[in-house]
């Protein structure tokens, strides 16, 4: 709390634009000040004019305090500002960003302040926490002028004391009003910091107020924080598109003829045996533990098998039993008989793709180190097709400051992708009527490939990031995504 005032609530006015983005850190501790300072003025006139107000705040819980500029014009109007609730029971600060909504009549424009008294904790905890406040009044104002009223919150009977000052300006209104509070992350110290990990900080230069990390998840997040660590915001929702390309190899061919059960059979495969798919997909993901993030996807797949195969046709006509004696067969056993049957596939990859993982990371001065390991089961119903995928990705960083708020992490690495794909189907037999049963397993080749990346933050809510890896022409990924936390 403000040394000079112990029982105070910070006040500052900031404008519309500065409510509504995100403070650079740079301007942070400044704009703290700023509160400071302004929260000293207000009190010193509050107490000229309600000389029980001293009084008061001494035996109160918390305090908050709010600068609000407002504009009524006929039917709408609104306002937005930014103020501070105290804690005297612990002596924390929760900065907070104030928006009013209102529909009725009268013309307004102006600044106005705002104390409140909590005089229970738990009706301070809920404010703290972030509230929407209905209401239904009149008021007026012109020039400096104060009054009292008081307010609840929804479903509570306590009542909260407020006193106002209207600093500039004028006015007459009855309106339906709605008051939302929510917490300031930039000024409010929370732990809450601004990489994508966890990220060690600096030991500070100066003293700073005790951070509070006021989110259910991640558990022990407390205990890390106060250790100098900082946390992301704890959920994220990710649009994901992913195209990826590799040779397979072919193993465990088994074939079958006019229904009959598929047996294993000798065969060879060829080189251009290839894979390639495109997974556009919705990720949902949420820090567990301050160092475990764990995450599910689910998307759609779609692209192509290539394999090709050749089979000995006597082989083929000894292990799916056909007697080449019948009349009915002999045109099929002049046709592979003492031959080679080549097969060429190309497998309709379409259907649903599903990913679970987790990840682990932490970071010390802004560099970071990561490492996703998923596995994803892809149903291609289409083509009687399954694919099975293990992805394990280390990577190391730095994440570099921008301008204000953004920044951008540049990171390398390397990825493990085990893929393995069940195939089965039906493939005519060249130059007859007749088809055979296949199911083969379709396999990647090389498991490891180079990648690089950049992930763009615009500020703690929105990222956008691409990655590329390659091995060679036998293996290429390249992915990208859209990111949301909150």
């Amino acid at each position: 709390m403000h040394s000079k005032h112990p029982y105070i609530v910070a006040l500052s006015i900031l404008t519309l634009a500065g409510c509504s983005s995100s403070i650079p850190p740079e301007e942070r501790q400044a704009a703290r000040e700023e509160i400071n300072a302004t929260s000293d003025t207000l009190i010193n006139r509050l107490s000229e004019r309600y000389p029980d107000l001293p009084e008061r705040l001494a035996y109160a819980d918390g305090y908050a305090a709010v600068s609000m500029s407002n504009v009524k014009i006929p039917v709408l109007g609104g306002g937005t500002g930014v103020g501070a609730i105290y804690d005297q029971q612990d002596g924390s600060v929760t900065y907070i960003d104030v928006n009013r909504y209102e529909v009725g009549a009268g013309l307004s424009m102006g600044t106005t302040q705002a104390l409140a008294i909590f005089n229970d904790a738990s009706t301070l905890k809920e404010y703290r926490s972030g509230s929407w406040e209905p209401s239904v009044g009149a008021e007026w104002f012109l020039g400096e002028g104060g009054q009292f009223s008081s307010m609840s919150l929804a479903g509570r009977d306590e009542d909260v004391p407020i006193y106002l000052i209207s600093s500039s300006g004028g006015g007459a209104v009855g309106s339906a009003k709605v008051v939302s509070v929510s917490v300031n992350y930039d000024l409010t110290e929370t732990g809450l910091g601004e990489n994508r990990v966890p990220n060690k900080e600096p030991v500070p230069t100066s003293d700073v107020p005790p951070k509070k990390w006021d989110r259910a998840l991640p558990f022990y997040a407390q205990n890390v924080i106060d250790k100098g660590f900082s946390l992301p915001k704890p959920f994220g929702i990710s649009v994901i598109y992913a195209d990826t390309f590799q040779q397979m190899q072919l193993n465990d061919l088994e074939v079958g003829f006019r229904g009959s059960n598929k047996v294993p059979i000798d065969f060879v495969s060829f080189d251009n045996n290839t894979s390639h798919t495109q997974t556009p997909q919705l990720k949902l993901d949420a820090w567990v533990f301050p160092f475990m993030n764990v995450f599910a996807t689910v998307g759609k797949i779609s692209g192509e098998a290539d394999i090709q195969f050749t089979i000995d046709g006597n082989d083929f006509i000894n292990q799916a039993g056909i007697d080449c004696s019948k009349l009915a067969n002999r045109f099929l056993c002049n046709k592979v008989e003492d031959k080679a049957l080549t097969v060429p596939v190309v497998a309709d990859l379409s259907g649903t793709n599903y990913t679970v993982g987790t990840i682990l990371a932490s970071g010390w001065k802004d560099y970071f180190f990561t490492v996703p390991i998923s596995a994803s089961y892809a149903d291609m119903r289409r083509s009687d097709a399954e694919g099975f995928v293990l992805n394990i990705s280390p990577r190391v960083g730095k994440q570099i400051p921008l301008k204000g708020t953004q920044s951008i992490a540049i990171y390398a690495g390397a990825t493990y992708l085990d893929s393995r794909l069940t195939i089965s189907g039906s493939q005519p037999i060249p130059g007859t009527s007749e088809s055979i049963d296949y199911k083969v397993e379709q396999e990647n080749i090389d498991k490891w490939l180079g990648l690089v990346g950049a992930n763009y933050n615009f500020n703690r809510d929105w990222s956008i990031s691409m990655e590329y890896g390659q091995n060679g022409s036998k293996k290429r990924q390249f992915v990208s995504s859209l990111t949301r936390r909150f």
